[in-house]
């Protein structure tokens, strides 16, 4: 699949612990290496293991002789960027339309089999259930940095104790967070593993489609998956073990550095404001913030403006 018709190329306004991402397909090893250097990662291994192993069996769908194809990338992203139109529509469809839906959503012609389109769409539950429980991780340590960035960063180097417990101790503070973020991790999870059983069995009839002329794709799809549905299944991350700890500063580094610069950025930009008597919507601050390079995405942008309380009212 060399292009698609009608789909234009979106920014990937996607952040997980630290890490900016620009492709779901090629990126997951950086991911994967952001997601291990976590402070907390040992305790979550197995969470993250499950995750990781979907998303992986996911991009295997785009593989064609060894290398994945060509338009991968772009209909990734484009699945990503129009998710919860995707969700909302899947939710009051029936089991073995998801194809159908996902192409109705992008309003364009595309050549990807039934089959890719939903192991994508796993691979984005997935990766949003990835980008749920790491970024509550990395938040907790960003909040520890809050502090006192360099104390903390010596801490860090010399006294990993009491780095880990400064950051469980912010985690006991805000325990309705871990609460929301495991939870949410759990559902997109167990979502994203009903939707690349589903890949598996499209896969499954398009490959009997080849040999069988006239076979009753439709007919079949609908009675497999009413059984594979039956009993609602649904996996949930399980508590990790413990392993070895080994936490990269880089990432964490660089965040906060990056907070850091927002922060003056913004706060020199609202201090004009005010000083001009001139207001200023929460938009306009994103987007001149925006416009200033190395401040990540817009979404990276509100993050950090968020945990800063300095977004203006609306």
């Amino acid at each position: 699949m060399d292009s698609e018709r009608g789909i234009e190329a979106e920014e990937l306004e996607l952040e997980i612990a630290g890490f900016d991402v620009t492709c779901l397909v090629w990126d997951q090893d950086d991911v994967e290496a952001a997601v291990r250097s976590l402070a907390l990662f040992p305790q979550f291994k197995e969470h993250f293991k499950g995750a990781f192993d979907l998303i992986n069996t996911a991009t295997s769908f785009w593989l064609e002789e060894g290398s994945y194809s060509p338009g991968a990338e772009l209909i990734t992203r484009t699945l990503y960027s129009v998710r919860d139109a995707i969700y909302d529509h899947a939710d009051s469809a029936e089991a073995g339309s998801l194809p159908s839906v996902i192409r109705w959503v992008l309003r364009v012609s595309c050549s990807a089999a039934d089959s890719q389109l939903v192991a994508t769409y796993a691979l984005v539950l997935g990766t949003q259930a990835v980008e749920t429980l790491a970024n509550w991780l990395f938040d907790l340590e960003l909040a520890t940095y809050d502090i006192d960035a360099d104390l903390i960063e010596q801490l860090r180097h010399d006294s990993p104790r009491q780095y880990l417990a400064l950051i469980e101790k912010e985690r006991d503070r805000s325990s309705g967070n871990e609460i929301r973020a495991r939870e949410e991790f759990a559902t997109l999870l167990g979502e994203a593993n009903q939707a690349l059983l589903m890949a598996s069995l499209y896969r499954q009839v398009e490959q009997m489609d080849v040999f069988k002329k006239g076979f009753n794709t439709s007919s079949l799809m609908h009675r497999v998956l009413d059984d594979a549905f039956s009993t609602k299944a649904t996996k949930r991350g399980q508590e990790a073990g413990n392993g070895n700890r080994n936490p990269s500063s880089a990432i964490k580094t660089a965040a906060m550095d990056r907070r850091t610069k927002i922060k003056a950025a913004a706060e020199q930009i609202i201090s004009g404001r005010k000083s001009e008597k001139r207001s200023l919507t929460d938009a306009e601050l994103t987007n001149l913030l925006f416009d200033q390079a190395g401040n990540g995405t817009k979404k990276t942008i509100r993050e950090h403006l968020t945990a800063l309380g300095l977004r203006p009212l609306k």
